[in-house]
């Protein structure tokens, strides 16, 4: 069976090493994309103009629902008369709140991914743990 030459003898020497490896080699370009996407997303964020759309799009299913479950307006008519346009200012005041939630949540996922990428790009380089010179000069043959 021929060898790959881009494989080092330490690669060849444990099936744990090899299985880290390729695991490794698997899921690097996965948490690359995530973290590609994460970018966008935080970039969204941060531009005002794609707020509005969800704040609108979240306000009409909310009338959407009123409309579906009170049909007549029977039991919106007995708690308040504007209660659409209290709901719609209360969510004025929410959103700001889930967007500032969201971009944490965010920034938490890209320190996470780029910790987790480290590891795994380590374990690409070095499957049997071992990062000595030794290790090191006989992978870059």
């Amino acid at each position: 069976m021929p060898q790959d030459k881009h494989s080092s003898d330490d690669h060849a020497q444990t099936p744990e090493g090899r299985a880290l490896r390729n695991f490794s080699l698997l899921a690097l370009p996965w948490l690359s994309f995530q973290q590609e996407i994460l970018s966008i997303m935080k970039k969204g964020i941060e531009s005002a103009s794609h707020v509005r759309p969800f704040e609108h799009l979240s306000s009409r299913e909310l009338q959407a629902f009123m409309m579906i479950f009170d049909p007549t307006g029977k039991w919106r008519g007995l708690s308040d008369r504007d209660l659409e346009k209290v709901l719609a200012e209360t969510y004025g005041k929410i959103l700001p709140k889930l967007v500032s939630g969201s971009y944490a949540f965010i920034e938490a996922q890209e320190a996470i991914l780029t910790s987790v990428s480290g590891v795994l790009n380590d374990v690409r380089k070095h499957p049997n743990g071992d990062t000595s010179k030794k290790s090191t000069e006989k992978s870059s043959r």
